[in-house]
Formats: structure tokens, C-alpha cells, sequence
């Protein structure tokens, strides 16, 4: 469990640090920046889904 949280903080840092980036990306003018920063952040989301929803069933399956 303890592994799942620190993977937690670290894809909501990484969530977080990417948003951040393509932010600027966009605010400057870099838009080569923004297609390359798009794939990494969809894929962290979809871990970010993935480990919420096996969180959640593990601990379903601890109370019940």
C-alpha cells in the first residue's frame, strides 16, 4: 500500500509539473512543445484512473 501511495504523489507531481509546462508552452509560443507534452500526460492520467481504481477495489476487498 505504501508503494501505491508514493506512486500517487508522484504521478500527481508529474501531472502537475507537465500542466505547468504546457501552460508556458502555450503562453510562448511553443507549440511543438504542446504535442510533445500531450502522450505523457494522457498516459499519466490513465495511470493516475488505473491506480485509483485498483486502490479502490483493494480496499473493498479488505472491508468486506
Amino acid at each position: 500500500m505504501i508503494k501505491k501511495v508514493l506512486f500517487n504523489i508522484l504521478l500527481n507531481l508529474a501531472i502537475i509539473v507537465l500542466v505547468m509546462s504546457l501552460a508556458w508552452s502555450y503562453k510562448n509560443g511553443y507549440y511543438l512543445y504542446i504535442f510533445a507534452g500531450l502522450p505523457p500526460l494522457a498516459m499519466m492520467i490513465y495511470l493516475k484512473i488505473r491506480l485509483v481504481k485498483s486502490v479502490k477495489e483493494l480496499t473493498k476487498n479488505k472491508q468486506g
